[in-house]
């Protein structure tokens, strides 16, 4: 299922006197089973873009087409359920949108209000819950009983529970503890690479950007600037500066190596070993000397 997006353009409060352009004319194709992350200043059009992929907003101009949905401007939604279904979203901070009694309760609610029976959203709830790594036990626990990570991994099993085919991530991260941004980084990358979901993610970590997307879209005053792979996109520090925006911490560091000898080793690494490893075998050839 690709999702196609052709002159998207969206305004905020037209034709009053706070009438404000979010998203200017975007065309952009996203393959199925990707993972991809948007990037861009506050304000940028990044969260009004991912609300346009499920129906919460409609566009001024423009259309978007994910598989056999159309969203089209001045048209009404077809089975705006059905494509729901399809499409998950969470939002930042999702835990506060718990409100069951018990965590089955609460992961159970999606399947049940898509039309699954008791006894199959009691099983997508068990197996949801197994996805974010939490054990059988905490089907019988209040959510509100939970720590706060504890409680965001039980909201998005609620989410998975649906069975979507993308997952949409506005900045899924906010408020975690290191550890905690990690573990629901990777969880985000096994969905993506064992069971396929298609992955759009905003974010305003670079380094986050860098390491876990096959394609990050830049975006700002409501443009795309740039969508490619993160090795190309963040090779252009200048313009990225220029935005308002910045590189992984590898790449900073391996410009004050570049700066320090006088040499351009620049070269788009983002995982910590990786960058080690190579400014290690720098140093021996410099050692050495020519």
């Amino acid at each position: 299922m690709e999702i196609t997006v052709k002159h998207l353009t969206h305004i905020y409060q037209p034709n009053s006197p706070f009438e404000r352009l979010a998203l200017d004319d975007i065309n952009v194709s996203i393959p199925f089973g990707k993972f991809i992350t948007i990037i861009g200043h506050t304000g940028s059009g990044k969260s009004s873009f991912l609300q346009h992929l499920n129906g919460l907003l409609k566009p001024t101009k423009g259309e978007i087409i994910i598989g056999d949905h159309k969203i089209v401007a001045d048209s009404k939604v077809k089975d705006l359920k059905s494509l729901r279904q399809r499409v998950g979203m969470v939002f930042q901070y999702p835990e506060h949108q718990l409100f069951e009694e018990t965590v089955e309760k609460d992961i159970m609610f999606g399947p049940l209000n898509f039309g699954c029976t008791e006894d199959e959203a009691r099983r997508r709830a068990r197996e949801a819950l197994e996805w974010v790594h939490l054990p059988e036990s905490f089907l019988e626990r209040s959510p509100f009983d939970l720590s706060g990570g504890q409680m965001r991994r039980v909201a998005i099993a609620g989410i998975l529970a649906i069975r979507p085919e993308v997952l949409i991530l506005d900045e899924p991260t906010a408020g975690l503890d290191p550890r905690g941004h990690r573990e629901i980084l990777d969880l985000f990358q096994w969905l993506n690479k064992e069971q396929g979901l298609t992955i759009i993610m905003v974010t305003h970590n670079m380094n986050d950007a860098a390491l876990y997307s096959d394609e990050v879209m830049v975006m700002d005053k409501g443009r795309l600037v740039i969508k490619d792979r993160p090795e190309i996109v963040f090779s252009q520090r200048e313009l990225l500066f220029d935005l308002g925006l910045d590189i992984p911490q590898t790449m900073h560091f391996l410009k004050r190596v570049s700066d320090k000898f006088g040499k351009d080793i620049v070269t788009p690494l983002f995982r910590l070993e990786e960058t080690a490893h190579y400014v290690a075998q720098f140093l021996e050839k410099e050692k050495d000397g020519p």
